[in-house]
């Protein structure tokens, strides 16, 4: 009996630690993953929240270190409450308006992947790259973007459901370190509210450095190439 339950507790063990070896990374192997989930911006930014999707790909030079590229894509809007208000003036009264603007911001870079071999596997990220946020045409009478420079922090979880596929959480934190959120404001200069200065929103809200946070799910993908 005692030599019995000896090779239980041994075979178990075993068990486990081929499981634990059996990581959903490989050497010499890109490791693909699609996320999607919810971007949060700062407020100091002027941006509000909304949904993202991203793509990952890194190559594994060793099981625990991976180099490779990122992209992301979300769809936003600006905080019109953060801005001066449009004033419209009539020949007796003034009306004032806060003005939301749809913008679109894409995301793009390179990062290093720390991680650990196993087959639930916390990781750490580091990256840098850039930004581009697309405002919306209509209001501001043409195409128009910014562009500026990101810093990319994160970590999370990679659970492998199979050798080839699993599954991932994991939050992101994108650092602008030179954002201008005043190119968010769509109201054109002689209708920018001057008349009641007071009625204007504080501009100590507003950053020129920020920190946005992203919230995502993803499938992790190893190529068989």
């Amino acid at each position: 009996m005692k030599r019995s339950c000896t090779m239980i507790v041994a075979s178990t063990l075993v068990a486990l630690s081929a499981a634990s070896a059996d990581a959903q990374v490989m050497p010499n192997r890109f490791q693909v993953v699609i996320q999607g989930g919810w971007q949060s911006f700062a407020g100091g930014s002027g941006l509000g929240s909304g949904p993202t999707i991203a793509l990952e790909a890194t190559y594994f030079l060793k099981p625990s270190i991976g180099f490779g590229l990122w992209t992301d894509f979300t769809v936003a809007e600006s905080n019109g409450e953060k801005f001066t208000p449009a004033a419209f003036s009539f020949v007796d009264s003034t009306t004032f308006h806060s003005i939301n603007q749809s913008v679109d911001i894409w995301q793009y870079g390179v990062q290093g992947k720390l991680q650990l071999a196993r087959r639930t596997a916390p990781f750490l990220v580091l990256g840098a790259g850039g930004y581009t946020v697309f405002l919306d045409p209509l209001q501001n009478y043409s195409n128009s973007s910014t562009s500026g420079f990101v810093l990319r922090f994160g970590g999370g979880v990679d659970f492998a459901v199979t050798d080839d596929v699993g599954v991932e959480l994991a939050v992101y934190d994108s650092f602008y370190p030179d954002w201008d959120p005043n190119v968010l404001l769509p109201v054109r200069e002689e209708f920018q509210n001057t008349r009641f200065p007071e009625l204007n929103p504080d501009s100590g809200q507003l950053s020129r450095s920020v920190h946005n946070f992203r919230f995502v799910a993803g499938l992790t993908l190893v190529p068989g190439f």
